[in-house]
């Protein structure tokens, strides 16, 4: 059972790959052939050729110093999220409960998490993208292409 999982589970990474080549190259690419950007199926659906960007920080600590830097910079500050957090054991919830009071005098090192949630970087990128703005490609992990979008109808 669990290999006739593993091998649909690898079909549908496969399908997933044909349809990502089939809607941000295959049909943007005959669209633009053809000069259109949009269309309507005789069923009605319709087919519509859309920018699409993806944007990521990368794993790499020095890119990622580097990714919030530029968002600091450039006014998108507020977007990044910092987390401060420290783990205690048993018998600890005291101490935990007063950490916020007493942290410095306790000589504690918390772990500190500075991230950016992926879809508020993507809307963020998106709209700075579309007011013609440029973004550091070389920082970020970024794409910026077509993807093709069906609506069905109603």
């Amino acid at each position: 059972m669990e290999s006739k999982i593993e091998d649909l589970e690898e079909e549908v990474k496969l399908r997933k790959k044909d349809l990502l080549k089939l809607s941000g190259e295959i049909i943007p690419q005959k669209m633009a052939e053809l000069g259109m950007t949009a269309t309507e199926m005789a069923d009605g659906s319709k087919v519509k050729v859309v920018e699409d960007l993806f944007v990521s920080i990368p794993k790499d600590a020095d890119k990622q110093r580097a990714c919030h830097e530029w968002l600091e910079n450039n006014g998108l500050g507020d977007i990044i999220k910092n987390s401060v957090g420290i783990s205690f054991g048993k018998g600890e919830s005291n101490m935990a409960t007063h950490l916020q009071e007493t942290i410095k005098e306790m000589g504690l090192i918390p772990e500190v998490k500075v991230s950016v949630h992926p879809s508020t970087l993507k809307a963020t990128i998106k709209k700075w993208h579309e007011e013609g703005r440029s973004v550091p490609d070389n920082t970020f992990s970024l794409f910026i292409g077509q993807k093709t979008k069906i609506t069905k109808k109603k």
